[in-house]
């Protein structure tokens, strides 16, 4: 690490210490988010502190080696968005701790990708948890910017959906709501794609599923 790095890596600490919410800290704590150090710094203050640096890939680097929630979250905010790639994307997924990380990820830097939407078809069919979480993250993110789907993207997206949404103990929680939440932004686009996604969900068997017959009803609603 040089010397520039460095010095701004320790003034990136102090002003996290400086801005250090023990309450908040504790409570992530006690939902199992633990980092080897852990701020409780809300993320509003987090994006003040990345505003006062210019986007460097070698900062956000090192940033992202630490195992501290914010500067984990830093590192993202701080990685230019135009270089980020797909090599560093899949190394990134890898490493991500948890969800939280995950989401600021898919939000700022995956959707971004040159090849975004295929990108994240392809990690909901991956076998690791993170992957698959984060495809369906980046998908949400893409389809309320009106992404679209063409005809065998669709039947790729479907298909991922069912397994995971007519899933009871194979899949985590957290992937089963992020993908719920892509589903109703995808069928917000419309409303033959609402008609299509509904009447493709209602022919899946689910009268005893209470958790899809809402979802739905709440698509359908919208």
């Amino acid at each position: 690490m040089n010397e520039y790095i460095h010095d701004k890596i320790k003034e990136i600490k102090k002003s996290l210490r400086l801005s250090m919410n023990g309450i908040v800290s504790a409570h992530q704590r006690r939902q199992g988010l633990n980092y080897k150090i852990n701020f409780g710094v809300e993320i509003p203050r987090i994006r003040e502190i990345a505003k006062r640096y210019t986007k460097d890939i070698t900062l956000a680097q090192e940033l992202w080696k630490d195992n501290i929630r914010e500067c984990k979250i830093l590192a993202i905010y701080l990685y230019p968005e135009n270089l980020f790639d797909t090599e560093t994307a899949e190394k990134w997924i890898a490493e991500c701790p948890f969800t939280e990380i995950a989401d600021h990820l898919c939000r700022t830097l995956l959707k971004n990708l040159p090849q975004a939407k295929e990108k994240a078809l392809s990690l909901i069919t991956d076998s690791n948890e993170m992957s698959i979480y984060c495809g369906y993250s980046t998908l949400s993110n893409l389809f309320r910017e009106g992404t679209s789907l063409n005809k065998e993207e669709e039947s790729i997206y479907v298909n991922g959906i069912k397994k995971v949404l007519l899933s009871n103990k194979e899949v985590s929680h957290p992937i089963q709501n992020c993908a719920s939440i892509s589903l109703q932004k995808y069928s917000e686009q419309g409303k033959e794609q609402t008609a299509r996604i509904c009447k493709e969900i209602k022919s899946w068997n689910i009268e005893n599923n209470e958790a899809l017959k809402l979802l739905i009803a709440n698509i359908e609603e919208e």
